[in-house]
């Protein structure tokens, strides 16, 4: 088992490279080939850290938030049913000419 002082200087050694992976903007992998470093290595100490930065600053994974519920806009224009039981909705005077050629290409 390594000494207390050992587990330290090992500690301060990853926190180091993880920092400056961080601020790298490089991939780990990229990271870990150009520093020589292993990589399963590497993301165990992240990870460690990560775990350790999540259980000192606990966030809330939940809470309740404002909603606002906007009912479904009603329908305008016409509608058309076919034979088939398909169903043309919000058909107006603009889109008329769309519903033409829907239908002649339908048919």
């Amino acid at each position: 088992m390594p000494s207390k002082a050992t587990s330290e200087a090992l500690n301060k050694e990853w926190r180091q490279h993880i920092d400056t992976w961080r601020a790298s903007q490089e991939s780990q992998q990229a990271f870990c080939k150009q520093h020589d470093l292993n990589y399963h290595r590497f993301t165990y100490w992240r990870r460690k850290f990560q775990d350790q930065a999540h259980r000192e600053n606990p966030r809330r994974s939940s809470a309740l938030v404002p909603v606002t519920y906007l009912p479904a806009p009603e329908e305008s224009g016409f509608s058309l049913h076919l034979p088939n039981g398909m169903r043309l909705s919000g058909i107006t005077s603009d889109n008329l000419l769309v519903v033409q050629q829907l239908l002649s290409r339908l048919s």
